[in-house]
């Protein structure tokens, strides 16, 4: 066991550092796009062409992969394994080749359901920033895939720098664009996810994969991932509708809505994804292989283990973003054209995004142990009733809250949703550190969201810094500090850990 904690830290040192890397470089994206075009037309566009491929076609890439690792786990012959995998990699391409196809023949139909209330010059700009950014998801799918097979024979690296590379290549493209030529924000997205699967599918070969021509759907290990992926494309399409929602409200509301809701998520997803994603990344596969070895006490020690970390980690982060928002996000994105009232949707909006931000981590955490115990179908019937409840919430609120009541929803949905997975995993599989893990996590939340709260108010009415910059840096390294000393007394083995 100790050599595969050592491989699981190595895995999220790795994971850590890629994710860390690439969201500072999303971020300088993020301020090029709102530096050079505001919070208007071409961004509202931008956004929301940029999300509809992944709406549509996430629901099948997403399962794939997912239920990819534990079939492939259980398979022992290496050629078997490239079988499948080709298998699985030609369904895909098949599949989204059609879609694509068919987006790009009919963009305004597609447009009317993702945003049925944007005005004229935002559809315009839309309809051509679609027909060019769904043709993205075909080698991004592909790219997830292949760092799926590099992920279960040990090698983080292509998962690590995907995201780099592919930032690198949008940035620089982005760079060239103007208002006349805002169709090339689009172009740089195509060609990131291109010369990104190129490296994740070198990366892969150097990991063992052997391409085959073959599309077997009757192979037994594709019908197991199926049978398993099935549940899973409900849950993700209930999910995209929750999306599909957000998006066609916002588009109701004010223009720069829609761009400053996905400012304010981008912002939110930070910490989950560089912290949360990193560990669920790293465990899932190791997870699975001690499931199926029968190893359940030592699974769940390291399951309580990881938990641990991920509460630690982000509970500070959820209330430094709920206190602290409206600087961060100033000092951040208002430069340029990005104006005073587009920096108040989005503070705003990051506030209510935050509230949700640890539920979420250990939704997602609870989630892929549900998958590596092969069983998909009772974590969809919670995720189905959460999105509903956020449906019904968004629907019930936009009008007197705005953006406000979207984003609210969005993180109510996740608390939902996180204690209902909680509940049935103590109930049917008996998992006792559950019960613990929730309770640290209230416990946490509350006493640090109490600092986060008192430091705002000394440093924001009592003692006045001028500077933007030096008010923010003094807040956090305060409340960094007080963060560590009381954890430390509280759970120093725990921290020790974390920090080496």
């Amino acid at each position: 066991m100790k050599l595969k904690k050592r491989s699981i830290s190595k895995a999220v040192l790795i994971l850590s550092i890629g994710t860390l890397i690439s969201k500072i470089l999303g971020f300088v994206r993020e301020l090029v796009v709102a530096y050079k075009f505001g919070a208007g037309s071409i961004t509202d566009a931008f956004v929301l062409t940029n999300s509809i491929p992944p709406i549509i076609f996430s629901a099948l890439g997403s399962a794939i992969t997912i239920s990819y690792i534990p079939i492939y786990q259980s398979i022992n012959d290496s050629e078997e394994k490239n079988y499948f995998t080709s298998c699985v990699a030609n369904f895909i391409a098949v599949i989204l080749v059609i879609g694509c196809v068919l987006i790009c023949f009919f963009p305004r139909f597609v447009l009317s359901f993702f945003g049925a209330g944007m005005p004229e010059e935002t559809r315009k700009y839309a309809t051509v920033m679609l027909r060019i950014a769904t043709f993205s998801f075909i080698p991004a799918s592909l790219a997830h895939l292949f760092k799926a097979f590099s992920q279960s024979n040990g090698n983080f690296w292509s998962t690590s720098a995907y995201g780099v590379v592919t930032n690198i290549v949008i940035i620089v493209i982005t760079m060239f664009a103007v208002d006349e030529t805002y169709w090339m924000l689009s172009v740089g997205t195509v060609m990131a996810s291109i010369i990104g699967l190129v490296m994740v599918t070198v990366i892969a070969l150097k990991s063992g994969f052997r391409y085959c021509l073959a599309l077997d759907l009757n192979e037994a290990h594709l019908s197991k991932m199926f049978k398993l992926a099935i549940p899973l494309i409900i849950e993700d399409v209930a999910s995209n509708m929750t999306i599909l929602v957000d998006r066609n409200l916002a588009s109701f509301l004010s223009s720069g809505t829609i761009s400053g809701l996905g400012y304010a998520g981008t912002l939110g997803n930070v910490a989950s994804v560089l912290i949360s994603s990193s560990i669920v990344t790293a465990t899932f596969p190791a997870f699975s292989k001690m499931i199926s070895r029968g190893k359940q006490a030592d699974f769940e020690k390291e399951f309580t283990h990881y938990g641990k970390i991920i509460i630690c980690l982000m509970c500070p982060i959820s209330a430094a973003l709920i206190f602290f928002a409206k600087d961060v996000v100033v000092l951040v994105f208002q430069h340029g054209a990005f104006s005073t009232s587009a920096s108040k949707i989005v503070w705003e909006s990051l506030i209510c995004y935050a509230i949700g931000i640890v539920p979420s981590a250990m939704q997602t955490y609870y989630l892929r142990l549900f998958y590596a115990l092969k069983d998909t179908k009772t974590p969809v019937i919670i995720k189905l009733l959460s999105f509903s409840l956020n449906i019904i919430l968004n629907i019930a609120s936009y009008k007197l809250l705005g953006h406000i009541g979207i984003a609210l929803s969005t993180s109510l949905s996740f608390v939902a949703a996180y204690y209902g997975l909680g509940f049935f995993l103590n109930k049917k599989y008996k998992y006792e550190s559950i019960k613990y893990l929730s309770i640290k996590m209230i416990v946490s939340i509350i006493w640090i969201s109490m600092v986060a709260f008192l430091i705002n108010i000394l440093f924001g009415r009592i003692i006045i810094v001028k500077s933007l910059f030096a008010r923010l840096s003094i807040e956090l390294f305060v409340f960094v500090i007080i963060y560590l000393v009381v954890e430390l007394v509280v759970d120093a083995p725990m921290v020790k850990r974390v920090i080496k």
